[in-house]
């Protein structure tokens, strides 16, 4: 079973009071596979895992070496130093103290559960909120009733144990945060000693700049459907928790266009990279194993030229489409109407449209044959 151990401790943290409170657990949800209690873990476990991979807000990193506690946990239950209920019940209390006199508010559940794959084993925590609502029991009476609530769960980390044990990858901690969890944010990176060593948003900018720059080897009618093209690819394989291999986007947008530039999109856009990291005097067009090979810190490797991309889902959304709204208006419109069906006055900081949706220009006329 790849489901290893499941855990679930409480955490009530009132935004007034200095100290989290926590409610330990030693129940390991799967130590039982013949429990019927089993399949509800292995059901929070395919839940969590999917919400993880399909948010857009991902953050990738590793341990910082500034932060060493809770990488010191994790060295000792790998090395048997304790079992899994105890480093969780460890973790839960460094996690609880990062909050103490803070003015956060947190409330509900943290799960911590180990996945052991074919390829790598994976560590997993996530910050679980509840909703209580009336339920019908057997007997056909009402009573109150609380349940997790899946759609509004809050932060959530995944840790690859071996890439972090091989020390093989600038990347194997994924850290995500839920609906209102901003503020936490740094609380949490820092009581876990994560930092950053991806900037997906800077990377997915470089990348469709490059785009654009060879849409334009393309008859124009075709620039911006092969844009699009690039766009949903991405996006898809995002939604999958997927990075963006640049041959596969290429025998994709190969199989999709039916003209093609005379250069393959993932051989241009390397040499673009590499002259751009040279302009830069970045990290000299090396590899990451050969900065690796040259001890160079963590942060030059993940900048290192690639032959992948983990895109920024903001970022290849607006590069198709523009949008934005106040409270009193909301504007959406298809970038290849910029300069054409819409036009932008930089100066005056105003828009002309000129292509009004029809249901749009009945609704004014309406409007208008009633004044």
């Amino acid at each position: 079973m790849a489901l290893k151990h499941f855990i679930t401790h409480g955490i009530a943290k009132l935004e007034k009071e200095p100290a989290a409170k926590v409610t330990m657990s030693d129940q390991d949800g799967v130590a039982d596979e013949d429990s019927p209690l089993s399949a509800y873990y292995q059901r929070a476990t395919k839940q969590l895992k999917g919400i993880l991979m399909q948010r857009s807000g991902k953050r990738y990193g590793v341990f910082s070496h500034e932060a060493p506690v809770f990488q010191g946990l994790l060295k000792d239950w790998q090395k048997g130093g304790m079992s899994f209920q105890s480093w969780a019940r460890r973790c839960m209390e460094q996690l609880a103290a990062g909050l103490d006199n803070t003015d956060f508010l947190v409330d509900g559940y943290l799960a911590f559960f180990h996945e052991s794959l074919e390829d790598s084993d994976r560590l997993y925590l996530f910050h679980l909120r509840y909703k209580d609502s009336v339920t019908v029991n057997s007997d056909l009476s009402l009573s109150e009733t609380r349940y997790l609530d899946f759609s509004n769960t809050g932060f959530g980390l995944c840790i690859n144990l071996t890439d972090w044990q091989q020390d093989s990858d600038s990347k194997y901690i994924t850290f995500s945060f839920g609906r209102g969890d901003r503020p936490l944010q740094n609380q949490i990176l820092s009581t876990i000693g994560f930092t950053d060593t991806l900037n997906t948003a800077a990377e997915t900018e470089e990348f469709l700049s490059i785009v654009d720059e060879y849409s334009r080897t393309l008859p124009a009618a075709e620039a911006f459907a092969y844009k699009s093209k690039v766009v949903d690819f991405c996006i898809e394989q995002d939604m999958r928790g997927e990075a963006v291999d640049f041959d596969e986007l290429d025998q994709h947008l190969s199989a999709e266009m039916k003209s093609q530039p005379g250069e393959a999109f993932s051989h241009y856009l390397i040499e673009k990279k590499k002259e751009r990291q040279k302009a830069q005097k970045d990290t000299s067009g090396l590899t990451p194993e050969q900065l690796v090979e040259l001890g160079a810190p963590m942060t030059d490797v993940a900048e290192a030229v690639k032959s992948e991309l983990i895109p920024d889902r903001k970022k290849l959304k607006g590069f198709i489409r523009y949008s934005g709204k106040n409270k009193e208006i909301s504007l959406s419109f298809s970038a290849s109407l910029l300069g054409e069906g819409v036009e932008f006055n930089q100066q005056e900081k105003s828009l002309l449209i000129r292509q009004v949706p029809e249901s749009l220009l009945k609704q004014l006329s309406g409007k208008k044959d009633e004044e």
